[in-house]
């Protein structure tokens, strides 16, 4: 299995998914034809605290549209977001 990862100190935003983009464009390109493997594509960024902005609902509705546009292509996107809690980075896969 191949996993890109688009890895942000920032809360994620819609710019990432392009690149996420990119990175699936580029494997399948130069590095599929020459060996076969599935491609799960990850987004890592600093929790997102407000779920119900439109900016949420933007970024999800792009991932939405990223997992439809390579569902034959690749795995869906998958979205982890971090933080720190007393000293500790803390990983959460976030269902969207």
């Amino acid at each position: 299995m191949f996993i890109p990862i688009e890895l942000k100190a920032v809360e994620a935003d819609e710019k990432n998914i392009i690149q996420v983009q990119r990175y699936v464009d580029w494997i399948e390109q130069y590095y599929i034809p020459n060996r076969q493997s599935d491609i799960q594509p990850v987004l890592i960024a600093k929790k997102i605290t407000d779920k119900q902005s439109s900016a949420y609902q933007r970024l999800t509705d792009g991932f939405n549209r990223f997992n439809q546009t390579n569902q034959h292509r690749c795995r869906s996107l998958e979205f982890i977001e971090f933080s720190i809690s007393n000293g500790d980075l803390l990983f959460e896969a976030i269902n969207y």
